[in-house]
């Protein structure tokens, strides 16, 4: 009784109440699926490169909230680099405001603000220089995912609370299309700030990025994001391969359906074509709905995001070369279902390197 006497005492306006005294978790949700002590020491350590970005139209109006990963920190400059989700300054593939501003929430609850120094809205991601008198921690980058792999989806919103969910990499396709056929799918849903945040593995190591979309998130690969920042910071431009076909992977399809397809075609791993688009190269090489792509450069590594990672490779040996015609022969071999016959194709593979650069690096 007397505790709940002293408790109900109204408290000064102008009270400093310290952190210390909360009894309650900010976030349930972070509670419960961190209740560990080693997964709380792991998720400490990791959320120190994790910071929270609100973006806003130069008249105040608000677009997004995200959160954004610490890339690198320069000492000399006291510069960081910040990528996030393209949410935070473009909407249907373009920007929102050419001059957003950013406000950076970091850790110890310092704003900053960010200017942005690329985008590029195929792969979703956003690239942010930040200048500060704290050193920043960059984050320390692992593997891409594996399917069944048990992952955190970390967050911060813009009272730089951070936030953390408890998931699994998920044996299935992104739900709603094959436009990110690249990117895998998260089982958890993420904080409403988490779009933009790292996908870490249970050493704390960035294996990806979230992107909240319903009923299962969006995981990019932190392969796929690491090569984009490279490209940009090597060449000013990204050079991502455009297949104009939607691919899925034979090893995502359910048992039976993949049973029924061995026993007929005699064929047991690949790529399934998908969706051919319109007057595409693929469409010109009578590719078809329903083939399937046994090899590629006499490869058989059948997993997409990794077929991503191998097309983008081929990008950055044409932006390192003096080849002018940004084309690269693929060397395909694909089975057609119909007339149950294999055919080798060699596919004049374009890659498109639109600019989306807004500021260089100094």
């Amino acid at each position: 009784m007397e505790f709940q006497r002293i408790s109900e005492i109204p408290v000064p306006a102008d009270t400093v109440i310290p952190c210390t005294r909360r009894r309650e978790p900010k976030d349930l949700r972070t509670a419960r699926d961190v209740a560990s002590t080693p997964d709380k020491v792991m998720i400490r350590k990791a959320a120190r490169s994790v910071v929270g970005i609100v973006s806003t139209e130069p008249d105040g109006k608000g677009i997004a909230l995200c959160t954004g990963i610490v890339v690198s920190w320069n000492e000399t400059t006291r510069s960081a680099t910040i990528v996030t989700s393209s949410e935070a300054v473009c909407d249907d593939g373009a920007l929102i405001d050419p001059k957003p501003k950013l406000l950076v929430h970091l850790p110890n609850k310092t704003i900053i603000e960010g200017r942005l120094l690329f985008f590029n809205e195929h792969y979703r991601i956003v690239l942010l220089e930040v200048l500060s008198d704290t050193p920043l921690q960059p984050a320390n980058f692992g593997c891409s995912p594996k399917f069944g792999q048990d992952v955190f989806a970390l967050g911060r919103d813009d009272e730089s609370a951070m936030f953390a969910r408890r998931g699994t990499v998920l044996w299935q396709e992104p739900p709603r299309c094959l436009k990110y056929m690249y990117c895998l799918s998260l089982s958890c849903e993420i904080a409403l700030c988490g779009t933009g945040g790292p996908v870490i593995d249970r050493h704390g190591d960035v294996v990806g990025m979230a992107f909240g979309r319903p009923p299962n998130p969006d995981i990019l690969p932190i392969s796929i994001v690491q090569t984009c920042i490279e490209m940009w910071t090597k060449f000013s431009r990204i050079a991502r391969p455009v297949l104009d076909m939607d691919l899925r992977a034979f090893e995502l399809l359910d048992a039976s359906h993949q049973e029924e397809i061995e026993l007929e075609h005699n064929v047991n791993d690949g790529f399934i074509v998908a969706v051919v688009y319109d007057d595409s190269t693929a469409a010109r090489l009578g590719i078809s709905q329903g083939d399937i792509i046994v090899s590629y450069n006499g490869l058989h590594d059948f997993t997409l995001h990794k077929f991503e990672d191998f097309l983008l490779s081929l990008g950055w040996g044409l932006l390192a070369s003096v080849d002018s015609s940004w084309k690269v022969g693929l060397e395909l071999v694909v089975y057609d279902p119909v007339r149950r016959a294999t055919r080798s194709i060699t596919f004049p593979l374009e890659f498109s390197d639109a600019s989306e650069q807004v500021l260089l690096l100094p």
